[in-house]
């Protein structure tokens, strides 16, 4: 009897153990599946943080480069430029983030607007990622921008002008490029529910650099 025993374990797994088996793997994987969510969603929050602060840059270094002002629109996504144009790129994707080469100070066509023929680089909207703070008290220490920081960015009306020499301005109605220093502001990003309280914040100085932060809740304060 033994014998018989043996030689049917040695023949694989008996239809118990296999059903154990399993049943330990649905389990394992039930419990994985929202870790592995959590961390892909971070993924994607650090990753558009990095992508809009490598698109203030570019369009900064392109205003200097083309000698053209360049206007940068924040939360761009259903909203339009100052004209009325909708923002989205060649193919009719929408933005969070668009960047319009508006032409030479002066020029016919540097109206703040998206006219035809002009150069428009756009971040989409990314999974999993909100305007704004969600935990975060109060704005970054060294952003002065002047705008409604914890719902959306600091820069006024969401927007801000690049000039040729690289120095970020604000836009007021009518596409009037303001003094220097009123370009300098934040964008606010964190994670929609239900993956947690991560806030982050690109802020942009008065002359034109730019500087990634991260609020750390346990600290109560925001990082470099």
């Amino acid at each position: 009897m033994q014998a018989g025993f043996a030689k049917r374990r040695a023949g694989g797994f008996t239809l118990l153990e296999m059903m154990v088996v399993v049943a330990i793997l649905g389990i394992t994987a039930a419990w994985a599946a929202p870790s592995f969510r959590q961390v892909q969603a971070n993924s994607q929050l650090r990753g558009t943080v990095r992508e809009t602060s490598n698109l203030i840059q570019q369009a900064r270094n392109q205003a200097i480069q083309l000698e053209s002002v360049h206007v940068v629109y924040f939360n761009a996504a259903g909203n339009t430029d100052i004209c009325g144009n909708v923002l989205t790129d060649v193919g009719g994707n929408p933005a969070a983030i668009a960047v319009i080469n508006d032409g030479p100070p002066g020029s016919a066509n540097q109206n703040c607007c998206l006219d035809p023929g002009e150069q428009i680089t756009i971040l989409p909207p990314r999974p999993n990622v909100n305007w704004g703070v969600s935990v975060a008290p109060a704005r970054v220490p060294d952003d002065i921008g002047a705008g409604l920081w914890n719902t959306e960015t600091s820069f006024l009306f969401n927007r801000v002008a690049f000039r040729p020499d690289g120095i970020p301005v604000a836009i007021f109605p009518g596409c009037a490029l303001r003094q220097t220093g009123s370009g300098a502001g934040a964008a606010y990003m964190n994670l929609a529910p239900p993956f947690g309280s991560r806030d982050y914040s690109v802020v942009l100085s008065p002359l034109g650099g730019s500087k990634v932060h991260a609020f750390d809740a346990s600290t109560a304060a925001w990082t470099d």
